[in-house]
């Protein structure tokens, strides 16, 4: 459990990597053992967001881990947003990746015509 301290300080200082830190702590009691976690961004919700090398994967396998059905939007060409949005811990969480789309299908059956 994270003291109101610690919470009451990272959000007056409103420091991007302090508000990470504490929300990577806070998760770390609700998922499991081992799942990489993204970014976090707290906004208007709660966001996470994978980036980077191997960014795919890691989506897939935080879904994987907390049984989120990702959904995607194709964004200009070549790009593809993965998004997926479930309850963990009690609160409503938003993850997403921005990739290629080869890369996207390597993990994601990906259908442009909805078909």
């Amino acid at each position: 459990m994270i003291a109101a301290t610690t919470v009451k300080y990272a959000a007056a200082e409103r420091d991007p990597s302090k508000v990470d830190a504490l929300f990577r702590q806070a998760l770390t009691e609700v998922l499991p053992a081992g799942t990489v976690q993204p970014r976090w961004i707290a906004g208007r919700e709660l966001t996470g967001r994978f980036e980077g090398y191997g960014a795919v994967r890691d989506f897939a396998d935080w879904c994987d881990a907390t049984g989120a059905d990702p959904g995607f939007e194709f964004g200009p060409p070549p790009e593809v947003v993965l998004y997926a949005r479930h309850l963990l811990g009690g609160h409503v969480v938003h993850v997403e990746c921005v990739a290629e789309q080869h890369d996207a299908e390597t993990w994601f059956r990906l259908n442009p015509s909805w078909l």
